[in-house]
């Protein structure tokens, strides 16, 4: 749901703290250098909070009723208890959507390892501690419970190393030297959000059409299939999320020629990564399969998951270049992302009605492939091909 309604919101923003750290530095827990470029983060951190505390009231006030509306209306003789853990979740929810864009500026000012440091143990303790609920029989609450020490950690983390930096962000003047939202970051904006809705209503697509068409038994296959792809992709895709910030000071310095060699090393180390990630789960795959252990009846087959992997290799290719485009502050994908949600959809829809699942996989690995890639390819070597240091900044579609 937060897909909803923060429209790509804390991309943008990340993109644009990256830049102006080119002219500022981290020093003793606070940010110094150039007074203009200080000014214009600061600027871009309350107009964050401000646009946030916007949303995840918005969240809270339409989500929670429309929530309770629905389970009351689908279930209403039911004996389960789901009304106040659905009341903490949308709370705590809302409340981790309010502290999600300080997060991602501290990661656009470069502290990404010490933010990932920060999500390891925030997914170990809240892990921990949904397993723990779950055991001692708290029932729904044990998504609750998740949403809530996520918010803890989150809030925790802040207080204890951030609170000086935030404090100064609160006290600073305001200043002529701001980031615009109307003329910056809107039209960067509006643009991320239609790809990220475009992605998103893509890779909800599968299971509805599986389950529609063939079986409930495909459908979770399916699902279940594509959670642990999308589990793989993310991880390789870490190599290049970490450099992110750095890209983005790179490009505000001009400094392409560092930008590119820093782009095809981690380009060249994740896809490798993910490509031995894909050989050794598929190796995994067909062994247990050839063992007949019952965990595999949850898969896919072989012949179906080979298509999703094969996606996902693609996919990552379109990911890297998109990342590296839009570390310029710019979005040229939307056109991309657009044409491949309608390809992906109706080959997809075609295929899982009038065909088998195999089909329907090898019609969306074969778009991911040859448009997917081939278009993102396009956009890649035109954006490079008209760059320079000042239209660079420029370019928006």
């Amino acid at each position: 749901m937060q897909v909803f309604f923060e429209l790509g919101f804390s991309s943008v923003i990340s993109q644009f703290a990256s830049h102006e750290m080119s002219k500022l530095t981290w020093r003793d827990g606070l940010i110094t250098g150039n007074e203009q470029a200080k000014s214009r983060l600061f600027s871009l951190f309350k107009l964050a909070i401000k646009w946030y505390g916007v949303i995840a009231l918005l969240m809270l006030l339409i989500v929670a009723p429309a929530g309770y509306l629905f389970f009351n209306c689908s279930y209403p003789a039911s004996s389960v208890s789901w009304t106040w853990p659905w009341v903490v979740l949308v709370l705590c929810t809302s409340g981790n959507l309010f502290i999600s864009p300080v997060i991602a500026l501290l990661e656009g000012t470069g502290l990404v390892a010490a933010v990932a440091k920060m999500r390891l143990f925030q997914s170990v303790f809240s892990s921990s501690a949904a397993w723990l609920a779950l055991y001692l029989g708290s029932g729904l609450f044990a998504a609750a419970i998740i949403a809530l020490v996520t918010l803890c950690s989150n809030s925790g983390w802040l207080f204890l190393n951030k609170r000086s930096f935030l404090y100064s962000v609160f006290i600073s003047k305001k200043s002529e030297n701001v980031i615009s939202w109307k003329n910056e970051i809107f039209p960067m904006q509006w643009r991320i959000a239609i790809s990220w809705l475009s992605g998103f209503f893509i890779f909800q697509l599968f299971t509805p059409l599986v389950f529609k068409y063939h079986s409930p038994e495909a459908a979770g296959q399916v699902g279940m299939s594509f959670s642990i792809a999308n589990v793989l992709s993310s991880l390789a895709m870490a190599w290049i999320t970490t450099k992110t910030p750095f890209f983005g000071q790179l490009i505000a310095s001009e400094k392409f020629d560092q930008l590119d060699h820093l782009f095809k090393k981690v380009f060249w180390q994740s896809w490798g990564v993910l490509f031995l990630l894909v050989v050794t789960f598929m190796f995994a795959l067909l062994l247990i399969n050839y063992l007949n252990i019952p965990f595999s009846g949850r898969l896919l087959k072989p012949l179906e998951f080979s298509q999703i992997l094969l996606a996902v290799l693609a996919n990552h290719i379109v990911f890297a270049q998109a990342t590296y485009v839009r570390a310029h502050k710019c979005e040229p994908y939307l056109q991309h992302a657009v044409i491949l949600a309608i390809f992906i959809g109706v080959s997809c829809y075609l295929a899982g009605r009038y065909s088998s699942v195999l089909n329907l996989l090898l019609a969306y690995s074969c778009v991911c492939i040859l448009i997917g890639v081939g278009y993102s390819n396009y956009i890649f070597v035109t954006f490079k091909s008209k760059r320079t240091p000042k239209a660079s900044k420029d370019i928006i579609a």
